[in-house]
């Protein structure tokens, strides 16, 4: 008789884990300038072999355990620390992805929502805000279309603002469709014109820390 191999294929879907959740005290909220972001390997895609006799049969069982996510490590300069007490000038913390790079590694500076658990520090998943310089020298963020319509928007005190950054902040439009345009740019929040949105609302830090505060973090248990 030829050994049986069985093969099981786990795929863990953590899209939706989310580390620290449990206490707002292991919260940490900073600006931050990016030093790197780099992907590490996985120690869990290892598989497992169980060898199983079944009479003259020899079955080898083998789990392959996978994750959706990529995984990365990345390390920033605290510019400005809103949340927790964080005593170090750079920071360093894991980062779980289902689509690739974290989205908050394409810009230089972003507002940051960071947990520990067990000691370890995990970016709070998807949670950021990409911040520019304005004309009188503070962070500020565009207007925030899927945060002002969280499903906890109705709790929601805070209201986006005219800001006047130092440079234009603009989004090329000519690779979206007209409702995905008044969807993520929606008017008076952006202008459209030229074949790009341009920022004219958003946010303070403060206010985008308790826009979070109200929402996500909120559905999360966090707050």
């Amino acid at each position: 008789m030829k050994p049986s191999i069985l093969t099981i294929l786990t795929i863990l879907l953590s899209t939706n884990f989310v580390f620290g959740q449990s206490l707002k005290d292991s919260l940490f909220v900073f600006v931050g300038e990016k030093i790197e972001v780099n992907l590490i390997p996985r120690e869990d895609d290892k598989p497992l072999v169980d060898t199983i006799i079944e009479g003259k049969d020899t079955i080898y069982d083998i789990h392959i355990s996978m994750s959706m996510d990529s995984r990365y490590k990345a390390k920033y300069k605290v510019l400005q620390l809103l949340h927790g007490t964080y005593n170090a000038d750079t920071i360093e913390f894991i980062a779980y992805d289902h689509y690739g790079k974290p989205g908050f590694s394409t810009k230089d500076t972003v507002l940051l929502f960071v947990s520990t658990s067990e000691g370890t520090l995990y970016h709070e998943k998807y949670q950021y805000f990409n911040l520019y310089l304005t004309k009188n020298g503070k962070w500020a963020g565009t207007y925030s279309t899927s945060d002002y319509n969280h499903s906890y928007k109705n709790e929601i005190t805070v209201r986006p603002e005219k800001i006047e950054f130092a440079n234009e902040v603009s989004f090329p439009l000519d690779k979206l469709t007209q409702e995905q345009i008044e969807i993520w740019y929606p008017t008076p929040y952006f202008e459209l014109k030229n074949g790009k949105a341009i920022a004219i609302y958003g946010n303070y830090i403060d206010d985008l820390f308790k826009l979070k505060q109200q929402t996500i973090l909120k559905a999360r248990g966090i707050y």
